[in-house]
């Protein structure tokens, strides 16, 4: 697990630095677009992003069965979900590109659409990855996944290129997979992995793990999308720049690294299902702790040091930036507990919590108040209440199997 600490560690610099590029090489509206559409494709890669789940818990439970049962290889399938994702995108994008890159909507929805469709593979690679412990290769392709990123925004910047440029580098990460199946035997070895169910239960699995990452998504890299929506057409060009950029920087130090944790921890209950809610105790403590002596810090530190690296124009009060480093805390432990739910074969829960909690902050933001006090309680609420939903059922169905037994 250290090649996977230090990758983390290295995707959330490069994250930030991204940001920071692009906030250099793009006037206020055009880094606003360049945000929001950063936002959207992670988003849309967090609900791909139930693909690699389900494939993770569905080779490590084929792996630890004893008479297992013919059942597909997950990559094979893959090939199929990846055209059906790329034309949705192609037939729907038209609906809703021209709100977030108005001025680049057909070269937007192309890139979109073929970014997503070859993140459909990466995925599913990720799973597999995951599900064989193939854990430093799961680290070299999320360092080099961020590593393209970054080197070519800085690219972007020396040469005075504009929007398109970045959301060229906003998609081409998705690509880092055929890297590492050309470097690494063993991760073309996991291809041949099966499930351990048939084609159509792993399906329909895949689609309830991807609705309630696509909500999961919405809450963690997507939600400056369903901001600028929420917000009305009255708010101008680059107004919300302050709000998106301090969303953004405050919630990556925790959400970052646990996303890509996810899978491990998914494994991890696996391998305590009769005790789920035991073993997710302690993560729920440890990001607690840390969202909290995050906040403290943030309140202090975060706005001088964005003074140098940021224009004035996108950096929020430090009570803003504060609130939501602490808040990220509820959006982290609901992950925590999904991730138990899935594990514990509950995918219905893990659903209905994701969904609890996008209802709810959706709600927040529609009400009449500044866009930070919208964001703070929106991000506060909505998790928290679905996090509190997603262990409360653990809980139950953890004390009716102490009474039958």
């Amino acid at each position: 697990m250290r090649a996977i600490s230090l990758a983390t560690v290295f995707v959330a610099i490069a994250g930030y630095l991204v940001i920071w590029v692009a906030n250099k090489g793009l006037p206020t509206a055009g880094y606003e677009d360049f945000m929001v559409y950063w936002s959207l494709f992670f988003a849309m890669t967090g609900v791909l992003d139930g693909l690699m789940q389900e494939t993770a818990r569905a080779v490590s439970t084929r792996r630890a069965q004893t008479n297992p049962r013919p059942a597909p290889r997950p990559f094979t399938l893959t090939g199929y979900i990846a055209l059906v994702i790329g034309a949705l995108a192609l037939i729907t994008g038209p609906l809703w590109i021209g709100e977030l890159v108005p001025g680049l909507t057909g070269w937007g929805l192309v890139l979109l659409a073929v970014g997503l469709a070859c993140y459909t593979f990466q995925a599913t690679v990720c799973g597999l990855l995951s599900a064989n412990h193939s854990w430093p290769s799961f680290a070299w392709l999320m360092a080099i996944d961020s590593g393209v990123r970054l080197a070519l925004a800085v690219v972007a910047w020396l040469l005075g290129w504009q929007l398109l440029a970045y959301l060229f580098v906003t998609v081409i990460g998705a690509a880092t997979w055929l890297f590492i199946l050309f470097c690494s035997r063993s991760a073309r070895a996991t291809l041949s992995d099966r499930a351990d169910v048939a084609a159509r239960p792993f399906l329909a699995r895949t689609v309830k793990a991807m609705i309630a990452s696509g909500a999961n998504a919405v809450m963690i890299t997507g939600f400056s999308v369903l901001l600028r929506y929420t917000s009305g057409a009255d708010v101008g060009p680059g107004a919300l720049a302050a709000t998106i950029t301090a969303i953004t920087l405050t919630r990556a130090p925790i959400l970052v690294p646990l996303q890509r944790f996810q899978p491990a921890l998914i494994v991890h209950f696996t391998k305590h299902r009769e005790q789920v809610l035991r073993a997710a105790t302690l993560p729920i403590a440890a990001v607690g702790g840390v969202a909290a002596i995050g906040g403290i810090a943030a309140y202090f530190l975060a706005a001088p040091l964005m003074g140098l690296f940021f224009d004035a124009a996108v950096i929020s009060s430090p009570a803003t930036l504060g609130w939501l480093t602490l808040v990220s805390g509820a959006t982290a432990i609901l992950m925590i507990s999904g991730s138990a739910a899935l594990a514990a074969d509950r995918h219905n829960l893990y659903t209905a919590g994701w969904l609890i909690a996008i209802a709810l902050s959706t709600v927040v933001l529609l009400m009449d108040y500044s866009p930070d006090t919208r964001a703070i309680w929106a991000l506060a609420t909505g998790p928290a209440i679905g996090a509190a939903v997603q262990l409360g059922v653990l809980a139950l169905a953890g004390g009716e199997k102490r009474t039958e037994s």
